[in-house]
């Protein structure tokens, strides 16, 4: 690479908006490790290779407007600004991430919950049903109609055309069968349905 030395800053200037590869090359490396250095220190924390990235696109810009800038000190102000709010917008956009990020994980762990919740209730309620099945006939038949129906023990007693007593008895004697083939989730959801 050829560098133009003993050149002024108003000669290496003109050469620059010109579009002189050597000139810009010359821009360049007389300012990009200040520059790396600058962006590394607001990114604080983030790699490396993000502060290079930046600064390589901030050359670009300068590449871009090199006709607009009238003295070297204008270059050096647009460098670091450019950097600057490279740097920030990079920032921003990575908390904007970071909450996107926790909004899903959160989400995702709620959800999470809820299916293990909706397993265990599902498996319950499966448990229950087959455990009615087995019961005495009179048992299973009001059982049914209080826990898969919803009835209660004089719609169940006006419908079997018994009495509200016998129903209750029915009632006691079943969840007393159930109680001894029914998990603690089993005789809980039982225990809430009726």
């Amino acid at each position: 690479m050829h560098r133009y030395t003993n050149i002024d800053e108003k000669d290496l200037l003109q050469l620059l908006q010109k579009g002189d590869e050597t000139a810009f090359t010359q821009v360049f490396y007389q300012f990009q490790p200040a520059l790396v250095f600058f962006a590394n220190r607001l990114l604080s924390g983030q790699a490396c290779i993000d502060a290079e990235e930046i600064v390589q696109d901030t050359f670009l810009k300068l590449f871009e407007r090199k006709g607009t800038l009238v003295t070297l000190q204008n270059v050096k102000a647009f460098l670091y600004i450019v950097t600057k709010n490279a740097c920030l917008d990079r920032i921003a956009k990575e908390q904007t991430r970071l909450r996107r990020f926790e909004k899903f994980i959160t989400s995702f762990e709620e959800s999470e919950d809820t299916i293990l919740s909706e397993i265990v209730y599902a498996e319950a309620l499966r448990e229950v049903s087959m455990a009615i099945e087995l019961l005495p006939e009179k048992c299973k038949v009001i059982m049914k109609q209080f826990f898969e129906e919803g009835k209660d023990a004089k719609e169940i007693a006006q419908g079997l055309n018994i009495t509200v007593s016998t129903v209750n008895n029915q009632k006691s004697r079943a969840i007393s069968l159930l109680k001894q083939r029914l998990s603690g989730a089993g005789i809980a959801l039982l225990l809430l349905s009726i």
